[in-house]
Formats: C-alpha cells, sequence, structure tokens
C-alpha cells in the first residue's frame, strides 16, 4: 500500500507499466467534471470509475486479485482502513468476475483528500469511504490497473 501526495506522483511510475498512464490521465484531466460512471482509458487493462456517495462510520473491508487500485479522493475527505490480507480473516470468499473478496480485521486509518492517492495491491485489503469526523459526501477516482508485472523491474531473490 502506497499513499502521498500527488504532486510526487512521477516518483511511482517505474513500479507498474501502466502507472504512468494513469497518473498522466490524472494530470491532463479534471475528473471533477466528469459524471458518475465508468471510464476506460484502455480497455479493461486500464480504467476507472467516477463515484460519489456520502461517507459511513462502518465499512466492508475488501482486497482484489485481478487490478491494482489507485484511489484519488477529488471532492471530499474520508478514511481509508488499511491491513495486510494475511492480517485478516476472509468473511467473503473471492468473486472472479467481480474481483472482490470481502475481510474482518483491524485496519490502520490513513486521511485521504484532494491532495492525495492511495495505491493498494492485491495484497492490500482495504476498507474505503469511512467519516473523517462526520459523514460527508465524497467524489472519487478508483482507477483498476491489471495487476501484471513490470517487464522493466527486476527482482532479487537470495543472494546474488
Amino acid at each position: 500500500m502506497i499513499i502521498d501526495n500527488l504532486k510526487n506522483s512521477d516518483k511511482y511510475i517505474a513500479l507498474h507499466k501502466d502507472f504512468k498512464l494513469v497518473f498522466d490521465y490524472i494530470k491532463n484531466n479534471d475528473l471533477r467534471l466528469l459524471a458518475c460512471g465508468k471510464y476506460e482509458i484502455r480497455g479493461e487493462d486500464v480504467f476507472f470509475n467516477l463515484q460519489e456517495y456520502e461517507t459511513k462510520s462502518v465499512q466492508k473491508l475488501e482486497a482484489h486479485k485481478k487490478y491494482i487500485d489507485i484511489q484519488v479522493v477529488l471532492d471530499g475527505e474520508e478514511y481509508m482502513g488499511y491491513t495486510n490480507i494475511d492480517s485478516a480473516s476472509v468473511s467473503e470468499i473471492y468473486n472472479e468476475e467481480k474481483d472482490v473478496m470481502f475481510l474482518e480485521g483491524n485496519v490502520d486509518k490513513l486521511l485521504a483528500d484532494n491532495k492525495t492517492f492511495l495505491i493498494f495491491y492485491p495484497e492490500d485489503a482495504h476498507m474505503p469511504a469511512l467519516c473523517a469526523n462526520s459523514s460527508k459526501k465524497v467524489k472519487k477516482a478508483i482507477f483498476k490497473i491489471l495487476n501484471r508485472p513490470n517487464k522493466n523491474s527486476r527482482v532479487r531473490r537470495g543472494c546474488e
């Protein structure tokens, strides 16, 4: 899981071949002006859902296997709960069609506003849309990036 200021997004483009595409899209488009719905950037490999909702005091803890999330709050603020899936227990098994499983467990809360972005990998269980102080309306873009290794990255195994 990564949380940072949007002005630092260039530091993360090497982590996945499609992160640059997503961060460039965010920089070059005023997402606040778009209507809620699904927007394809590169078919089902890279797309985003634009949502508006009221934050709540309790939400479900979720995780995905097929996609990495980059979440950007456009208006308002919310807490995001986070824990590693190894620290949680499955409450609803993985639904491959919806790419989601639900879990139960304790979370750390991170404040997300219109200056931040959060990246959730498949091992990152997250609980979005939590009230910061009181219930507030939030507009958020949830980018979905197909989870596949970056061809340019090397993983070191053992001593080399």
